[in-house]
This record gives structure tokens, C-alpha cells and sequence, in this order.
């Protein structure tokens, strides 16, 4: 800041000696002012960057002062001239542009897919909506259910609306989490309800509540805490793709839902003694315990093991445990 202020003070001495004294020397200017002839160059710089001085070959020292309001009105003068320059060329450019894109809003809509979103305000809005867009639906239904459970009392619509969409060759897909499954008249039902035409998963998360009719309408929460504030209603096939990727997420990281374990061995042919060796192979009890348990030979035993590894599709015990687990024959 000290140098600043003595480079100022070095320009005021300069400016006043070359304008007291226009025939002097830079030197004797220099001499005057109490500097040397290199700052007093350089005092000549500043003042000549400001206008204060004047380049004059014939003149002593080279330069010639500049009245101070002459200099003012000289920079406003220039400082106009390229305002003036610059805002002609922003001009020419907006022209330029707007000649050129003339019709960029009409490019812009032939890349825009048309999306009607409707705002369903109520519970009892979004239930007549899905009723009626349900009857409309001509090939597939996906729903994703995060959260709790439906009412106990509402299991009985659900498989009547499951038939009529079986009825009319509609192919449906549900998701639900796993602790929903877990809750024993969800978990009978959602057996029940696997069947042709119909397939349920389960997962561990899923990210929000959605019901996808075809390709064109999907139904969303408005807010996806709270469901009871209603639901936006999506046409569109552009963004219905995009959720149909979003379920197919889901669905892939999702297990189908498996049977109780009885039905499981009637599927694959197991009696109830069967049953029963599985079980005390799967606990680790020797063959001659598990023979003696059941009453019979250790040959009838061998029989019966060799019958269930080729049931199971396997070679050792061991492959028969991990199947036997996968398949959920344990209980």
C-alpha cells in the first residue's frame, strides 16, 4: 500500500512539473521531483495509460499534459464507443440465432413424448381409477407392494379380481417384501395365488408402491410415505418403459414364493415317511437311527435314500441337503 501511495505522489510531481515546465528535460524533471530518471519513466507510463499525458516527439521530455476533464471525457468517450461496439455485436448474434432456429420449438416437441398425468386426491379416487383401468387392462398387470399387508378382509376380493384376470388371459406379476409374505393369511394367500398366469416374488426391499397396466398407464403414490394421500395416474408409453425397467429391477432381484413344505413333496412325489428321512438326514441322524426310528432294514432304508437323490435330481447326500434347503422342505 506504502508504494502505492509514493507511485501516486511521483505522478502528481511528474504531471505538475511537465505542466509548470513543458520545455524541461525528463532528467530535469526527474532532478525536480526528488526521483530518478527510471521512475520518472515510469511515472510518464502510468500518466500516458490514463490519459493524462500525451505522446509529443517535439517536445522536451516526450510528452505533453492532458487537461484532467479533456482525459475524463476522452476514456467515458472510448469506454461508449466500445459499449456501443459490443452491443451491436450481442445484436447480430441474437439475429443470427434466432434466424437459424426459428423453428427449434417445433424440433423440440417432435422429441417430446406426450405424458398426461391425472392427480387421483382421494383413496376412494385411486380404487375407482385402478377398478376401472383393471377392466381395461388387455395383456399384463405388474404390482409392487412395499410396506404392510392389505386388510385381512380385503384376501377374498383380491382372488376373485386374480380369477377374473386369469379368466381373460391378462398375465399378472406381484411383488411384496418378505416380512409381508411372513404374516401367515399373506403368505397362504400369495400360495394361492401362484399360478399359470400369475407370478409373486419376494424381496427383502422394495423401493416404492406401483401398479403398471400394458405399456401405457402407470399408478404412483403422490407421496410414497403415506399412500392415503392419493396417487398420480402416468399415461405415456416413453415413461412407462422406464418404470417397467424399474419393476424388471425388482423382479430379478426378487425370489418366487415358495410352497409350504408339504405341498413342496407332494410336488415331488415324496410320501409322508420320505418326508420324514429328509428331515432326519437334513438334522444329521445316522441311517442306522433314522432305519430304527421308522421300523425298517437298513437295505429298505438304502432303497429309500437312493430313490429320493434321484427324485431331488441329485448324486450325494450332500447335493440332496443343499436342494433339499433351496427347496424348503426343512419347514
Amino acid at each position: 500500500m506504502r508504494g502505492n501511495e509514493d507511485a501516486r505522489q511521483t505522478d502528481r510531481k511528474v504531471y505538475g512539473l511537465i505542466y509548470r515546465n513543458p520545455g524541461w528535460s525528463l532528467e530535469e524533471v526527474a532532478a525536480e521531483a526528488g526521483c530518478s530518471l527510471a521512475e520518472a519513466e515510469h511515472a510518464c507510463e502510468r500518466l500516458n495509460s490514463t490519459g493524462l499525458l500525451a505522446p509529443s516527439p517535439g517536445a522536451p521530455c516526450g510528452f505533453v499534459t492532458v487537461d484532467p476533464e479533456a482525459a475524463l471525457t476522452r476514456l467515458f468517450s472510448a469506454e461508449e464507443r466500445l459499449v456501443t461496439a459490443h452491443l451491436q455485436h450481442v445484436a447480430r448474434i441474437r439475429t443470427a440465432i434466432s434466424s437459424l432456429v426459428h423453428g427449434f420449438p417445433d424440433l423440440r416437441d417432435e422429441r417430446r413424448e406426450a405424458v398426461e398425468v391425472e392427480t387421483l386426491e382421494t383413496p376412494a379416487l385411486v380404487n375407482a381409477f385402478l377398478d376401472d383401468a383393471g377392466s381395461m387392462v388387455r395383456t399384463r398387470l405388474r404390482a409392487m407392494h412395499p410396506g404392510g399387508p392389505p386388510p385381512e378382509e380385503l384376501i377374498d376380493d383380491m382372488l376373485l379380481r386374480d380369477k377374473e384376470m386369469e379368466g381373460r388371459g391378462i398375465a399378472v406379476d406381484g411383488l411384496y417384501q418378505r416380512r409381508t409374505a411372513a404374516i401367515p393369511y399373506m403368505a397362504a394367500y400369495l400360495v394361492d395365488a401362484a399360478r399359470p398366469g400369475k407370478e409373486v416374488r419376494v424381496a427383502e426391499y422394495l423401493p416404492l408402491r406401483m401398479i403398471l397396466f400394458d405399456d401405457e398407464l402407470a399408478v404412483l403414490p403422490i407421496n410414497p410415505e403415506d399412500s392415503s394421500q392419493g396417487a398420480f395416474a402416468i399415461h405415456g408409453k416413453e415413461l412407462v418403459a422406464s418404470l417397467h425397467a424399474l419393476y424388471d429391477y425388482c423382479w430379478h432381484n426378487a425370489t418366487p414364493v415358495q410352497q409350504a413344505p408339504e405341498q413342496q413333496a407332494v410336488a415331488l412325489g415324496l410320501d409322508s415317511q420320505e418326508l420324514v428321512v429328509v428331515k432326519l438326514l437334513a438334522d444329521g441322524v445316522k441311517d442306522e437311527a433314522i432305519a430304527r426310528q421308522l421300523g425298517i432294514s437298513p437295505r429298505t432304508f438304502s432303497r429309500i435314500v437312493s430313490g429320493l437323490l434321484e427324485r431331488l435330481g441329485v448324486k450325494t447326500r450332500f447335493q440332496a441337503a443343499m436342494r433339499i434347503a433351496e427347496l424348503g422342505l426343512l419347514g
